[in-house]
């Protein structure tokens, strides 16, 4: 086939549905043809030994966030051009912010002013979920704006009273019912408020950063994601719960969808990877997030519910709160609450994940890209298919490395992984046919990435395409 704008040649392509060792031509930004022979183009990549994977999709990241109110206030250390940049050297493709709007700016402004930072900024694709901080019911009239705005999922918290986040059952009950007519989809950080704020005021005096954990026991999930699942049964509407934490909240969603609700939910590298008494480390500070670290026990249930299905996706909940804000405030119940993900995301999910025999390549593919692009209806994402994006992350198996901050251009400072050994890294990430990552080294462009409008309904089941070249 001529034509061809890129041939990656002699790779294993991997699907969701399985993996074949197949040539990828490319044209306009699209993938043309999937041949069982080398083929000519224009530039050509010899995948020999690597990955052919479709381009990770983050779905769940925090760039220029501030979180807190007033002095005590914190803003992320990346934004719409340092953000994506690490992700990408990750193999992501393709991230979807959670937009977070002060109270004093309606919704559907905030979200057009977001959108115009990361078209100016941002390397690789985007989209936008809203999220909803304002518990009014005049802002219920937002919602069908920002859908027009091909923004259909909104995100709401149960906790963070203190901060001005929370909003109660009433609420959320119609806005669900809202979302739901409205054909979108509501995603819960799930928290229960009272139970943890009750505790951190009883152990204020407490001095252990393990009580950042304690004082957010695992039942406080369970309670919130149980709260939610009923309202998503009564209101038909979608439901996504974001970073799942506990296996006890994982028995209540696997119940929920086998009685046919309509719940999904992520779960993060974090949660597989550490329990709480990495609080008791002197770099502690650096692991909280929240929901914290849980105890011994939950790491196990989590990597099963992600291998067997119960958890549809693997997502960052990238966070880059700084390694010196982090220190500043070390007690638990000032310290900033993230982490910084998005550019470890793929290469933990094949290291950890398919190295280590928990998840199969295909697996790893469905909830990295696949699953994301479907649930959250981002046409022509998550798989290497005729006419689908030229989104790769291509991966070489057998490279065996320490992780260090210094690779990850992290403006954070940190990685939880530092000093770890992983297998497997992202030697290049192409976005639509353009490389972004070649060789490992950062070769993109800010404001080269586009915004994905997202439609109001889930997108068609979409069938497999091969055509092939000769």
């Amino acid at each position: 086939m001529t034509g061809l704008d890129l041939a990656i040649n002699n790779g294993t392509v991997v699907n969701a549905d399985g993996t074949a060792r197949v040539h990828v031509g490319v044209r306009g930004g699209r993938i043309a043809v999937l041949s069982d022979r080398p083929l000519e183009a224009n530039r050509q990549l010899d995948a020999s030994g690597l990955l052919v994977l479709p381009g990770a999709i983050d779905c769940h990241v925090h760039f220029l966030l501030k979180q807190g109110q007033g002095e005590t206030a914190v803003v992320t250390e990346d934004d719409y051009v340092s953000g994506p940049v690490s992700a990408a050297r990750g193999g992501v493709t393709t991230f979807i912010d959670f937009a977070l709007h002060p109270r004093d700016t309606p919704p559907s402004e905030f979200m057009a002013q977001r959108i115009d930072l990361a078209s100016q900024g941002s390397c690789i694709d985007f989209a936008f979920h809203a999220g909803i901080l304002d518990p009014r019911g005049a802002v219920l009239e937002e919602l069908p704006k920002i859908v027009d705005m091909g923004i259909p999922s909104f995100k709401f918290f149960v906790t963070y009273r203190k901060w001005g986040f929370a909003v109660d059952l009433g609420f959320l009950n119609a806005a669900m019912t809202r979302i739901h007519e409205l054909g979108g989809i509501a995603c819960l950080h799930a928290e229960q408020d009272e139970i943890l704020e009750w505790r951190r005021t009883e152990h204020a005096g407490q001095q252990d950063l393990i009580y950042h954990s304690l004082t957010r026991p695992d039942f406080t999930e369970e309670i919130a994601v149980y709260e939610a699942v009923v309202l998503a049964r009564e209101t038909g509407c979608a439901l996504y719960i974001v970073h799942l934490s506990t296996a006890k909240a994982l028995a209540v969603i696997r119940r929920a969808r086998a009685e046919g609700i309509p719940v999904t939910t992520e779960t993060c590298p974090h949660y597989l990877a550490f329990d709480h008494d990495v609080y008791r480390r002197p770099d502690g500070v650096l692991f909280t997030m929240t929901p914290p670290l849980r105890p011994p026990g939950n790491c196990a249930p989590l990597w099963e519910g992600l291998a067997d299905g119960s958890i549809s996706v693997l997502s960052s909940d990238h966070n880059a709160v700084g390694r010196r804000v982090k220190e500043s405030k070390p007690h638990f119940l000032d310290v900033a609450p993230g982490l910084s993900g998005s550019g470890t995301l793929l290469p933990f999910a094949y290291s950890e994940g398919v190295s280590r025999g928990r998840l199969t390549l295909p697996r790893m593919v469905e909830v990295t890209s696949t699953a994301p692009a479907r649930i959250y209806r981002l046409a022509h994402k998550g798989a290497v298919r005729v006419g689908y994006d030229a989104d790769f992350a291509i991966l070489d198996p057998e490279a065996d490395y320490i992780v260090r901050v210094a690779d990850l251009d992290c403006p954070a400072g940190y990685t939880v992984f530092e000093g770890q050994r992983f297998r497997g890294r992202i030697s290049h990430t192409i976005v639509r046919g353009k490389f972004v990552v070649e060789n490992g080294m950062f070769v993109g462009r800010s404001g080269y990435g586009r915004f994905i409008a997202r439609p109001a309904r889930a997108l068609a089941a979409a069938e497999p395409e091969r055509e092939t070249g000769h």
